[in-house]
C-alpha cells in the first residue's frame, strides 16, 4: 500500500514553493536557489508545524536541486540517540561528505532535523566539517529553539525564521482536506482539534484522520485533551482571572494544577508546554518573559513539576505588579 495515499500528514504536505504559506521574500529566496540548482548550508528554525521540515524536503528533491536523492541527500534525526552525538559525525556524516557527488547534481546535502537536540560536541565538530567540505556539500538544519545551536554554527548558516501560521488558516486547510476525503463534519469539532493542538499543523491533520471513521469525523475528546494540553489551558485561566482580579476563582484551578502534577509528574512534556505557552497570542509580553525563563531553568531544575508551579505563582505576581505599575 502507498503511503502517501494513505497517511493523510503525507498525502497533503506541500509539494512546491507555492504550496507553503511563507513571505513572499522567502518564496523568492528558495525558487532562486531552486533555479540556480544550489544552496548555502541553511537554518530553519520555529515553532513546530511551519513548514520547516517542507521546505528541506522540497529543496531536497526533485522538485528542488537534487535528482538523485538516494545518493545525494544524507536524510537525519538529530533527535536520535544514534544519530546526535560526535561519533556519528566522525563514523558517517564525515566519510559519506567524502563520497563524489552522483550524476547530474552539484551537491550532496546532510538534512539534520530536530538539530537542537544534537550534542554540543557533535554541533561544534559540525561547525569545522561545514568549512572543510563546502566545495561540494550543504547542509540543511531545522529545529525549534535557535538558541540550543551554537553560535559559532550559526555563523556558518544561512537563517530563515518561520512564523506560526494563522488560525483560520489552519481551520480552513482541515475543511479543505476533510471535503476532499468525502467526509461530514461539524465546525466545533475542527474547533476543538485546532484549539488543542495549534500550532502544529502535522499533529492536527493527523488527528483527523484518527477521528475520520466511516465518512463522518467523530472526536475523542479525551484523546485531545492531553496532560499538556490540561496544564497549558489551566495556566491561561489562572492568567485570565489574575488580569481580570478574579483572585478567588484560582483556588480551584491551582490545586486542580497541583494534582495534576502530583499525579503524571513524569509523563508531562515540560518542554511543548513552555513552547505552547509562549507562542499563545493572548498572553501579554511580561508573562511570557517568565515563561521563557522557566524554560531554560527547566533542564537543571530538581523537579520539573516545582519548577511549573513556579512559573504559575511568579506570573501571577508579575501580573498583579504589571496592574499597579499602570494604574
Amino acid at each position: 500500500m502507498d503511503i502517501i495515499n494513505t497517511l493523510w500528514v503525507e498525502k497533503y504536505r506541500p509539494h512546491t514553493i507555492d504550496e507553503l504559506v511563507l513571505p513572499t521574500e522567502y518564496k523568492t529566496k528558495f525558487k532562486e536557489y531552486i533555479e540556480k540548482r544550489d544552496i548555502p548550508s541553511l537554518l530553519l528554525h520555529g515553532p513546530p508545524g511551519t513548514g520547516k521540515s517542507s521546505i528541506a524536503r522540497i529543496l531536497t528533491s526533485k522538485n528542488g536541486i537534487i535528482s538523485e536523492k538516494s545518493s545525494n541527500v544524507l536524510v537525519l534525526n538529530g533527535s536520535s540517540k544514534t544519530t546526535r552525538g560526535i561519533d556519528f559525525v566522525s563514523k558517517v556524516i564525515e566519510p559519506y561528505l567524502k563520497n563524489p557527488v552522483m550524476g547530474n547534481d552539484k551537491l550532496k546535502i546532510v538534512f539534520i532535523d530536530e538539530a537542537d537536540y544534537l550534542t554540543d560536541q557533535a554541533a561544534h565538530a559540525l561547525r569545522a566539517i561545514i568549512e572543510k567540505y563546502s566545495e561540494c556539500n550543504r547542509f540543511v538544519f531545522t529545529c525549534n529553539y535557535v538558541s540550543k545551536i551554537p553560535d559559532a554554527l550559526q555563523s556558518r548558516l544561512t537563517e530563515f525564521k518561520f512564523q506560526l501560521l494563522p488560525k483560520n488558516f489552519i481551520i480552513d486547510l482541515c475543511k479543505d482536506i476533510l471535503k476532499k476525503e468525502d467526509i461530514t463534519y461539524s465546525d466545533s469539532d475542527i474547533d476543538y482539534i485546532v484549539s488543542f493542538m495549534y500550532p502544529d499543523v502535522r499533529k492536527i491533520i493527523d488527528r483527523l484522520q484518527k477521528f475520520s471513521v466511516d465518512g463522518k469525523l467523530n472526536v475523542d475528546k479525551d484523546s485531545v485533551m492531553t496532560y499538556e494540553n490540561l496544564l497549558v489551558s489551566k495556566f491561561i485561566g489562572i492568567m485570565q482571572n489574575t488580569i481580570q482580579k478574579k483572585y478567588a476563582m484560582n483556588s480551584k484551578l491551582i490545586q486542580e494544577t497541583i494534582d495534576l502534577l502530583n499525579k503524571h509528574a513524569y509523563e508531562i512534556d515540560y518542554r511543548k508546554i513552555f513552547e505552547d505557552l509562549f507562542n499563545r497570542e493572548t498572553l501579554p509580553p511580561y508573562i511570557k518573559i517568565k515563561i521563557n525563563q522557566y524554560s531554560i531553568t527547566h533542564k537543571t531544575s530538581l523537579s520539573p513539576s516545582m519548577n511549573f508551579l513556579s512559573l504559575i505563582f511568579e506570573s501571577i505576581e508579575s501580573v498583579k505588579s504589571y496592574i499597579d505599575l499602570v494604574k
